[in-house]
């Protein structure tokens, strides 16, 4: 395990939390970013020159006390894998169409530091993450990083309403589901559409989640990647969050970049398709 990274989850407390934060070390070694849990090592990774070893545990252990003035957390996960270390707190309830949320900030360090604020639901099976916030220089003191992020929490409430009306403005649409596969899987080059490659294995996944309706799971598994057999086959209607929700759900074990990254994918998609 702590060769390859670590994942710690538990219940929250600024106590139990910055006890685990204190034992986490980031130490620059010729050309090797090595990070250590505990005194031992779990990953090594190697940077530029001009990377700067940015103390990622202080900052959250600092930014705590201005994250609790918006909402108390109820749990907390630390994930540290390759070059990535992801702080991620979640709790308080909403519901959206009969369905209970969970709020929810994370903190991650990749080649930025990076705050989002999103929802997750079904036991962080599906994380929803529409408004981030982003620095990549390092090299302000601690203090001046507090307050540039301390600064967009303000919006915090905002956020999160952002996304509850997000979520609600879809379950009432329904779309063409051929227009989705179009605008999810192809890219119009010169009056041309091309796949885009890095996309079929999502959407093979998202097949998989939808297996009860097999016209969909066709559509899916054997169509990606080839536009002439997309335009042949018939079309259907879905609804948009049901497509949102599995969509979403498939990335429910990558870092918050990742999925900040493919909720806006997912969601520009579905307010650019045909509605039914």
């Amino acid at each position: 395990m702590y060769r390859n990274g670590i994942s710690l989850k538990a219940d929250f407390s600024v106590e139990t939390l910055t006890e685990k934060l204190n034992k986490f070390s980031n130490e620059l070694q010729g050309k090797n970013l090595v990070t250590k849990y505990d005194g031992r090592e779990i990953c090594s990774v190697e940077v530029s020159k001009v990377y700067y070893n940015f103390d990622f545990a202080g900052f959250c252990k600092e930014i705590l006390s201005e994250v609790t003035k918006y909402f108390l957390p109820e749990s907390y996960a630390i994930r540290v894998n390759s070059g990535v270390q992801e702080l991620r707190l979640v709790g308080g309830e909403v519901t959206i169409d009969n369905e209970t949320y969970k709020k929810m900030i994370s903190i991650i360090k990749t080649r930025a530091l990076t705050m989002s604020v999103g929802l997750v639901k079904n036991k962080n099976r599906a994380y929803s993450i529409l408004t981030t916030f982003s620095n990549k220089h390092y090299k302000s003191s601690l203090p001046e990083k507090i307050k540039e992020f301390s600064d967009n929490l303000i919006n915090f409430d905002l956020n999160i309403n952002f996304h509850i009306q997000t979520i609600e403005d879809l379950k009432s649409k329904k779309v063409s589901f051929k227009d989705f596969i179009k605008k999810m899987m192809f890219k119009e080059d010169n009056g041309e559409f091309k796949p885009i490659k890095t996309v079929g294995l999502k959407m093979r996944n998202l097949g998989y989640k939808l297996l009860d309706n097999l016209r969909m799971y066709d559509y899916l598994l054997y169509n990606c990647g080839e536009f002439n057999r997309y335009e042949r086959y018939d079309d259907f209607e879905i609804n948009a969050k049901d497509l949102y929700d599995n969509y979403t759900e498939v990335f429910c074990e990558q870092d918050s970049s990742v999925i900040a990254r493919e909720t806006r994918r997912v969601i520009d998609a579905l307010n650019e398709c045909e509605e039914r």
